[in-house]
């Protein structure tokens, strides 16, 4: 990735919610770039038994990599660095993750440990223990172009909801995007 590339969305966070919202944005072939540093909770989850499709349970480090490898065969790309700093600026968002400044048009916060992000978009905190982010019925943030997904929303912790909630963020951006109604059919 070269400094000052531009993408459709970042999202800051690999867990879950974002890599459920990376796959869906990538399919509808929407430039998307996730940041992460592998610091899911779930990572720590020896045996996930609660999700759709894995009776005998799946690890939780497992689950979250079997989801970036599907993420990234769908286009979007992926990378091991934390989001620095985020800012508004004309046209959208300025993203500095380590050596690299990015641009987007939508940021996607999708981690609830980086309430630094949040705070420094000027979003208020609130909830249990001030560390969630209050979002519309489509993720919106109070920051225009800002969504949020997943647990930094005050969603429970579970895997399933928070991939849920990162897919139906990701198809109000691309309804938004593309103007209409969208759905995410294989044929």
């Amino acid at each position: 990735m070269n400094a000052g590339e531009s993408f459709d969305v970042i999202i800051a966070g690999g867990g879950a919610a974002g890599l459920s919202c990376a796959l869906f944005l990538a399919r509808a072939k929407m430039r998307v770039a996730v940041f992460d540093q592998a610091q899911s909770s779930l990572r720590r989850v020896a045996l996930v038994f609660n999700y759709l499709g894995f009776p005998d349970g799946i690890g939780g480090a497992e689950l979250l990599d079997r989801g970036r490898i599907q993420a990234e065969l769908s286009g979007a790309k992926c990378f091991d660095e934390d989001v620095t700093s985020a800012r508004v600026v004309e046209g959208g968002f300025e993203i500095v993750a380590g050596p690299r400044t990015c641009r987007c048009s939508t940021f996607v916060l999708a981690s609830n440990k980086r309430t630094d992000l949040a705070a420094a978009l000027g979003l208020a905190l609130g909830g249990f223990g001030g560390r969630f982010v209050s979002v519309d019925p489509q993720g919106q943030t109070a920051v225009p172009g800002c969504y949020a997904v997943g647990r930094i929303t005050g969603l429970p912790s579970q895997a399933v909801i928070s991939a849920g909630d990162g897919a139906r963020v990701a198809i109000a951006l691309i309804s938004k995007a593309r103007g209409g109604y969208y759905v995410d059919h294989d044929t």
